[in-house]
């Protein structure tokens, strides 16, 4: 069992450039859908904005940290359940990064680098949305390692830090 601590200097970084996004009832509806196993669509998107957050201060790059958190943060901002057995839904895996993306627009204002995180976050199940910038290889990786482990029920949560 992998459990994702606390460390309150990367928590200090999603609230500065998040806040908005987390306190935004649209993004909490996210806590209403499964993503992975047990797992929501919010605790999956805080868990990824997290790790690219890590990832991103070990990696000793030049980075756009703002574009990282709000990038991860909106991902997955689908917001409805791909459970559900509907037309639409069936080809969820290569659908919702486009649906993300458009939503996010719709609700928040977003740069060209959040923009490509949230669109090529599912390569290279979506082979031809290759991300190119160090942020949306860093988030895609991020994804990849949180829904591996929350699809095979390894990690866990700190409370403190995905309520």
């Amino acid at each position: 069992m992998v459990n994702i601590g606390y460390d309150q200097a990367i928590i200090d970084i999603i609230n500065k450039y998040g806040a908005d996004i987390i306190g935004d009832e649209k993004f909490e509806q996210e806590k209403n859908f499964i993503q992975h196993g047990i797992t929501s669509t919010y605790t999956h998107s805080l868990c990824v904005t997290y790790i690219s957050v890590w990832m991103a201060l070990r990696s000793k790059k030049n980075v756009d940290m703002r574009s990282i958190v709000r990038g991860a943060l909106l991902h997955d901002y689908f917001l409805y359940d791909w459970h559900e057995k509907n037309e639409y839904h069936n080809l969820h895996g290569f659908t919702h990064a486009k649906k993300s993306l458009k939503n996010a627009q719709n609700d928040f204002e977003l740069n060209r680098k959040e923009s490509e995180i949230i669109f090529c976050h599912m390569f290279p199940l979506n082979i031809t949305h290759v991300p190119l910038s160090r942020e949306a290889r860093i988030v895609c990786i991020a994804d990849k390692l949180c829904a591996t482990g929350e699809t095979l029920s390894i990690l866990r949560y700190n409370t403190a830090f995905a309520n």
